[in-house]
């Protein structure tokens, strides 16, 4: 009898996910059935990734070895093995001289003075200028400028000098030129130059400059037309010498000296100067009248701060005032005003005093006049036949010329004033005009006699620091004149101190001018111990020396390391292969718990060999957020190198892998089998992407296995 076999399916066996399925095989005349048992799966859509888990190590890396620039006794250490150091920050010091961190491309090698030449000169001035000490050009030479900023750099860290100098003179006296002036008793000054930084015995001479502050403030803060402001400026300490302040005016009012060319007010100088000893300066603007209807302006005025490395004031909180000019014009009237042609006149001239009215008349002004002061009429100047004066109709001013005679006598100056009488009309009848705010106007006579030169100043002034001596005359001079005066003494001129030309001009007009005296820092030299570059901020790895130590050049002082900690990793050639420098990366730190993503920041092309004689990768891991560690700690590593968002994925135990190509067995709606080709992408543990050949609502077989089931009774 032959045997008919029967292939029976289980009812339902579609629906089934993940359950065994038995397959029936019947022959005529057994006692048991011969089964295939099925596992299926569906199809499903999956998140995979392919990640590649590798082993790293928390550590700080070694970045330099500082090592001691020069032969030096250990007399300070800063810092303790674990300690971060910033720029700034005084690690330890040799011989007295702290070692401070600095920014920079190299370090220094060698000592540096003026006339020193080179790269490491550019690379100490942009250290000393970044800093707050100003070079005004920065280069590879090394000159007075670099040695004054590094003396105050030094100064301001306590540096002894590099050799104790005694006290040395400077003495300036006047020289006679006897076409311009004469020359005092009081015709010289001494100074005494003193070290301007500690010694290596630790006394020390430091120069103390007070500098002034000034604040400035007014007699009114609203003037109207015709009036005037005073400002006066106030220090809080008396200069030693004259002190010339920068002024500045601003706002919307107009400074200038003639009304009708819309000038607002009278020109503020754009300095002013007090005194030596005083404590205050005064200067006064007269603020125009015109025959404009104006809306409300404004005068700004202001001290400003003084340009260089060592200005001689400082400004105080109130350094800036503004006056208001109100709203003008709905009412005019004449207003008579009288301006002299010049503060100041010589003996034969002649000076003008003019007389201006505020508003255009169409008749003739008279107005009165007096002369005085403390020149003799007949003598000093002729004196007008008439005291009644006229402003014709249709003009604004009148010009009143007043000849000044000439003698020969020795006199001290004299002043002439014109003063304005107010009008006295007849009974019942109108004023022609009205005062203004400046009803007399003054002028110096000038004496022909040459003005006497004496010598003010002296006193102890420090290396690097600077003195003056102030030549001053009895009078003021009436143009520029050239003032000789020569230097002595043990300090050698261009050589201690900056060499003086022994000529200096004072300005017409003024009575004094000072001669700066600017001592060389001839001590100050700088050794390439002063200074430790580096990237800072950085960790203090261990420190090599104790203090006390002496240590050669050369020789290591401390050793500094990353301040932040490193994660690296190794990897074998096959691994390195599938990394790329940004691939993101989960480091299990194994510590509380801390799982950290990272990227990978650097991957070394070339191999080292390991202790077993195996090649090596080495990479950096970057982690976000903070995490706690120690040095020499292991960690795993997660490098995701691929990865595919809800694609098809099936078991891979249900693909045939073959010459021919992948396929997967399919369980039909009829209850056969299929095999369907397919094309597999990434793998993930037990899954692998289905990228083409299935739906995606299909039942695969994952395994098949043979049994026996017992027939029943």
């Amino acid at each position: 009898m032959s045997s008919i076999k029967k292939i029976s399916l289980v009812i339902g066996l579609v629906a089934v996910v993940g359950t065994a399925v038995f397959i029936g095989r019947q022959s005529s005349g057994d006692s048991t059935n011969n089964t295939l048992l099925i596992t299926p799966r569906s199809v499903e859509r999956r998140d995979l990734s392919d990640v590649l888990t590798v082993t790293g190590e928390v550590r700080r890396d070694e970045t330099k070895k500082i090592n001691s620039a020069v032969d030096g006794k250990v007399s300070q250490i800063n810092v303790e093995d674990g300690d971060t150091v910033e720029i700034g920050d005084g690690v330890f010091a040799l011989d007295g001289r702290t070692a401070v961190a600095v920014p920079g491309d190299f370090s220094f090698y060698r000592e540096l003075t003026v006339g020193s030449v080179g790269p490491d000169v550019k690379q100490l001035e942009t250290i000393l200028n970044d800093g707050g000490y100003i070079i005004r050009d920065v280069d590879t030479l090394f000159t007075e400028d670099t040695r004054s900023a590094l003396a105050k750099w030094q100064f301001d860290r306590g540096y002894s000098g590099s050799s104790n100098e005694n006290d040395e003179t400077i003495t300036a006296s006047l020289s006679p030129n006897s076409a311009a002036y004469s020359v005092g008793r009081e015709n010289t000054a001494a100074f005494v130059v003193t070290q301007a930084v500690p010694t290596s015995s630790g006394s020390s001479l430091r120069a103390v400059v007070v500098k002034p502050t000034l604040n400035i403030s007014v007699d009114k803060t609203s003037v109207n037309e015709g009036g005037s402001v005073t400002f006066t400026i106030t220090s809080d300490v008396a200069p030693t010498s004259d002190l010339t302040i920068a002024i500045n005016t601003a706002g919307s009012a107009t400074a200038g000296d003639d009304p009708v060319n819309d000038d607002d007010y009278d020109t503020i100088l754009g300095s002013v100067t007090i005194k030596a000893g005083e404590l205050t300066t005064s200067f006064t603007s007269k603020v125009f009248v015109d025959n404009t209807i104006e809306d409300e302006e404004d005068i700004t005025v202001s001290m400003t701060t003084q340009f260089g490395n060592d200005p001689t004031y400082a400004l105080g909180n109130t350094n800036q005032l503004r006056v208001v000019i109100p709203a003008n014009g709905s009412e005019l009237r004449p207003l008579l005003t009288v301006k002299a042609s010049s503060e100041t006149i010589s003996e034969g001239s002649s000076i003008t005093f003019t007389v201006r009215t505020s508003v255009k008349s169409n008749r003739d002004i008279k107005f009165n006049a007096t002369i005085s002061g403390s020149a003799s009429q007949d003598v000093d100047f002729l004196t007008p036949d008439v005291d009644t004066y006229t402003i014709n109709a249709g003009d604004y001013s009148v010009d009143v010329q007043i000849q000044i005679r000439r003698d020969d006598t020795v006199e001290p100056d004299e002043n002439l004033i014109l003063t304005l009488g107010a009008d006295t009309p007849p009974s019942g009848k109108t004023e022609r005009y009205f005062l203004g705010d400046t009803t007399s106007a003054e002028v110096t006579i000038q004496s022909e006699d040459l003005p006497e030169m004496t010598l003010v100043g002296g006193g102890t002034v420090a290396e690097g620091r600077t003195g003056s001596f102030r030549i001053v005359a009895d009078a003021p001079v009436t143009e520029d004149t050239s003032v000789n005066y020569q230097m002595s003494g043990t300090a050698q001129n261009g050589a201690d101190y900056k060499a003086l030309s022994g000529t200096i001009i004072m300005k017409t007009g003024s009575s004094s001018v000072t001669v700066p005296i600017n001592v060389i820092n001839d001590d100050v030299t700088f050794k390439p111990s002063d200074m430790l570059v580096a990237d800072w901020p950085a960790r203090i790895g261990k420190v090599e020396v104790d203090e006390g130590e002496f240590v050669l050049q050369g020789n290591v002082v401390l050793s500094l390391t990353e301040p932040q900690f490193t994660i690296t990793m190794k990897v074998s050639p096959t691994d390195r292969a599938e990394l790329v420098v940004g691939q993101a990366v989960f480091v299990d730190l194994k510590v509380g718990g801390q799982i950290l993503p990272g990227t990978i920041s650097e991957l070394n092309d070339s191999a080292t060999v390991g202790s077993a004689g195996e090649e090596l990768y080495e990479g950096t891991i970057t982690v976000s957020g903070e995490f706690s560690a120690v040095d020499g700690a292991t960690v795993s590593i997660d490098v995701t190198l691929d990865e595919a968002v809800q694609v098809l994925a099936v078991p891979v135990a249900a693909v045939l892998r073959s010459a021919d190509g992948d396929e997967v067995r399919i369980v039909n709606d009829a209850g056969t089998i299929t095999r369907v080709k397919v094309t597999i992408g990434l793998i993930d543990g037990e899954w692998v992407e289905i990228k083409d050949g299935l739906k995606g609502d299909e039942l695969v077989v994952v395994d098949i296995a043979s049994g026996n089931v017992a027939s029943a009774a």
